[in-house]
């Protein structure tokens, strides 16, 4: 009886540890999708990934720990062991071009960031020079102490010594060519990780967390918007008006029309594939309409134009996909809710635009009046008071010549500032000048036999001229066209299989809740509208400094990855 009691409880104990261990393992394939879904957090949560000092200290080792969870811990299928899911990812990684393009990449920025000149700089605050040196010592050059100890004060300026090896990719200044870094090697390994070493289940899941997350964000900016306040989380003031954490209003106009159109993509796949019992709908719908409010209130006018747009799309868009399977109720049903949705955000914005030009033509008016009838006339006008961060934006559409404003769409809104990077570029065409190194060299490109050039950075003070806002320009200029070959060789990798995952999803049978059986309908709802996302941040990044922004640079890299397990599976013959 004894010893078959210690038996007993030696099997209930190696079952109990077997269970517990099955369970571990079983959450722990849900490892790497959390630590992305973290990484995606911070970057945006912490002024949008736009403040150093803050990422430093960690971004690097988060990529190192999400490289080492993807073959370690990687997401097993069905029929495989541990063992055999990293052998199949370390394999699937291997063989992937992405792979070997995001380490060339990486490479070619870390040799820009060890190869940097010494960079001397008057610091007017202390009115010293002061010294930013390669990060290693032997790479300085030789004549720095001296220009230190010899040089006389002054009031402004800069002394550029060669780097080590002249002939390899270098930067301007270390400090900010290691930037980037702590932006591509965190992002990219993540999407790495997320292709690769996670299943169907964890890429829609990561989306939804998305949205959550996003909701949470904008309710914050809201809050800010509405109580007008200028202090970034942590108690960081900012210059001018933000939005939640973004600091700069062009980074929050990508970002949340992006994610509109996300949750919108995530409504439609989730109706068709009766999903509705997983993920409740309404958290699409809030989703929606807070990213809408945040993109008009972010106070740029890139994010009133992008959510209108967005409007119109899915107001035409979603009846032509489903009305062949609605009976009569549900399409007027339907229909109004669409059209008052429609009403709603583009009559606010007309009617925004016709109370400026009221409120402009009764100054105007009051101003004009010579008689006391004509002042009370003019006074008479209607007034309309108007809403801050709102109407500023609605006045600069109307006033802008959008005629000229597309006239280059390699310059767009750049102006001088992308004449000043195609000048650059063509100073150092292959290599660059690091990262940022724009801000430093763009004065030297003014043409001096050009009054109108040097009137315009006499007026422009300094403001806006760190950037060129214009993505493309400025990753030429500071990367030259092999950084920038690598960058576009990364996106194509991304652009491939998910192209063709788009064009050939009308091939897989699909739920018979789209009764319009045409090629169009049967295209996948959520790689359609995540398609459509990815094309608004591209298109913005040729107006503004999208990808200067870790948030929105992680957000276009998931959408590219995440994108398949919303495909439906092959059916067996």
């Amino acid at each position: 009886m004894y010893r078959r009691m210690i038996f007993l409880k030696r099997n209930l104990s190696f079952h109990a540890c077997l269970c517990y261990n099955i369970y571990i393992m079983g959450h722990l394939k849900y490892f790497v999708g959390a630590l992305v879904a973290l990484l995606f957090t911070l970057y945006t949560w912490l002024g949008a990934g736009t403040i150093s000092p803050w990422l430093r200290p960690w971004a690097l080792w988060f990529a190192l720990l999400i490289a080492e969870m993807m073959l370690i811990f990687p997401e097993q299928r069905r029929t495989e062991n541990l063992f055999d899911a990293r052998k199949r990812v370390l394999s699937n990684v291997l063989r992937d071009p992405f792979t070997w393009c995001c380490v060339g990449l990486f490479l070619f920025l870390t040799l820009q960031w060890l190869n940097a000149a010494t960079f001397l700089e008057w610091d007017a605050t202390t009115r010293t020079w002061t010294a930013i040196f390669p990060p290693l010592d032997w790479m300085v050059h030789p004549d720095a102490e001296a220009i230190l100890a010899t040089t006389p004060k002054a009031t402004s300026g800069a002394i550029v010594k060669d780097p080590y090896f002249s002939w390899l990719p270098w930067s301007l200044r270390a400090d900010e060519a290691r930037i980037v870094l702590d932006w591509f090697i965190p992002i990219f390994v993540s999407l790495l990780a997320v292709r690769h070493a996670t299943g169907r289940h964890t890429k829609r899941l990561l989306m939804v967390y998305t949205c959550i997350m996003t909701c949470v964000l904008a309710m914050g900016g809201i809050f800010d918007w509405t109580m007008g306040t200028q202090v970034l989380c942590w108690g960081r003031e900012a210059k001018a008006f933000f939005f939640a954490t973004f600091g700069y209003p062009n980074h929050a106009a990508c970002f949340f029309p992006a994610v509109m159109l996300m949750a919108t993509g995530l409504l439609l796949w989730s109706y068709e594939h009766r999903e509705r019992t997983r993920v409740p709908l309404i958290l699409y719908i809030i989703t929606i309409a807070l990213c809408g409010i945040s993109g008009v209130l972010s106070g740029s006018r890139a994010g009133v134009l992008f959510v209108a747009a967005i409007v119109a799309f899915s107001v035409f868009y979603i009846p032509f996909r489903f009305a062949g399977s609605w009976n009569w109720s549900r399409r007027i049903l339907v229909s109004l809710l669409l059209l008052s949705t429609a009403t709603v955000v583009l009559g606010t914005a007309g009617f925004r635009m016709y109370a400026i030009q009221a409120n402009r033509d009764r100054k105007e008016a009051i101003a004009a009046a010579t008689t006391e009838e004509e002042k009370e006339n003019a006074l008479r006008m209607p007034t309309y008071a108007p809403m801050p961060a709102f109407d500023p934006v609605i006045d600069e559409i109307a006033q802008t010549e959008w005629a000229t404003f597309f006239e280059n769409p390699m310059l767009m809104r750049s102006g001088y500032q992308g004449i000043l990077a195609l000048r650059q570029h063509d100073e150092y065409f292959w290599y660059g000048a690091g990262a940022r190194s724009f801000s430093r060299l763009s004065g030297k490109y003014i043409d001096p036999n050009n009054p109108e050039e040097a009137d315009w950075f006499d007026k422009r003070m300094g403001i806006g001229q760190a950037n060129v806002h214009n993505d493309t320009l400025q990753f030429l200029a500071e990367h030259g066209w092999i950084g920038y070959g690598l960058m576009l060789a990364c996106t194509l990798c991304l652009l491939v299989p998910f192209m063709r995952d788009l064009l050939t999803s009308p091939r897989h049978t699909q739920n018979d809740i789209v009764a319009d059986r045409c090629w169009l309908n049967r295209i996948n709802a959520f790689t359609l509208f995540a398609f459509i996302a990815i094309l608004l941040i591209t298109i913005h990044s040729l107006m503004e400094l999208v990808f200067r922004s870790p948030a929105c640079l992680m957000l276009w890299g998931l959408l590219f990855v995440c994108a398949p397990g919303f495909m439906p599976r092959r059916q067996k013959q």
